[in-house]
């Protein structure tokens, strides 16, 4: 089933009856939902109270839980230690991985990332920037030795963002793409816990102060499809805003819902994740000899 998302921008108070999410908002709306069909709650609003209980109903039912700052951007999330009957054996596995098979995943990664950047560039009318983004997949080696994830980007965000440099703190489309790589990595860390895996342990992302390395990794060929969604769809995409709308943040979370070729089969974006991540946990326990990773169909 697909796990539903839910928004709230209100002031109010959450709290849990009965295996239910409880809103009561301050205009005097009242709401239910079923926790067991949940799989991310956005709070945007600062005035919002819950309870130790909804933190502990979400975290079991291995629901995200993300809150944003002051300028509405996604700035915690919360994620279940373990999601999955067997994390034990999984997690031992994934922190017994050697530095030959973490570069192995590293390249399949990068290389998944760059054919997808090159298939965005290809649907949007790039050909020359294609050709040259598979050039540079086919030239990803283990641990990509030549960092050729950092001169695709280079090139495809040149070219993709007409001259805007991309950066945290850049001009428009910058927050789009922020706001979309927040819930994206959000429906990761989600996914990997719910296979067995520990977020904190990465493969190629390692920083002391990031509780989501592995979140990191393994999201990266899945990120143009919200460049996708922020730069080649209609309005309110197309045209420059100083600041995110509502509207926006709501055509955004429906990237979640997105179809994505997978393997065989088309999957809405939040049930590839999963895919994506059982097959890591099946590659660490030696049950998989290569990840299941989003094919970008141009």
């Amino acid at each position: 089933m697909l796990a539903k998302t839910l928004f709230f921008s209100s002031p109010g108070r959450l709290s849990t009856r009965y295996e239910q999410l409880v809103y009561d908002g301050e205009d005097g709306v009242h709401r239910t939902f079923p926790i067991e069909d949940l799989g991310y709650v956005i709070v945007e609003t600062a005035q919002m109270s819950l309870s130790a209980a909804v933190l502990q109903k979400l975290a079991a039912a291995n629901a995200a839980l993300i809150v944003c700052d002051g300028s509405h951007m996604p700035a915690a999330q919360l994620v279940a230690y373990a999601g999955h009957s067997t994390a034990q054996e999984t997690t031992a596995a994934q922190f017994a991985a050697s530095e030959a098979v973490q570069g192995r995943l590293w390249r399949q990664l990068v290389k998944g990332k760059i054919r997808n950047q090159a298939a965005l560039a290809e649907l949007l009318g790039h050909d020359v920037l294609s050709r040259r983004l598979r050039v540079l997949a086919d030239d990803v080696k283990n641990r990509d030795e030549a960092n050729c994830e950092a001169q695709a980007a280079r090139l495809y965000f040149q070219a993709l963002l007409n001259g805007v440099n991309r950066s945290p703190d850049g001009a428009w489309p910058n927050s789009a793409l922020n706001y979309g790589y927040a819930i994206l990595r959000a429906a990761v860390a989600r996914a990997l816990v719910g296979s067995g895996l520990l977020c904190i342990r990465g493969i190629h992302h390692h920083n002391r102060y990031d509780a989501f390395c592995l979140a990191d990794d393994v999201m990266e060929p899945y990120r143009p499809y919200v460049d996708q969604y922020v730069l080649g769809r209609q309005p309110p995409f197309d045209v420059p805003a100083t600041e995110l709308t509502k509207e926006m943040k709501a055509r955004l979370l429906q990237m979640l819902t997105y179809d994505v070729r997978i393997g065989d089969v088309s999957r809405p974006l939040s049930i590839a994740v999963t895919i994506t991540a059982a097959s890591l946990a099946k590659y660490y326990l030696g049950k998989a000899e290569t990840l299941m990773l989003p094919e970008f169909i141009a």
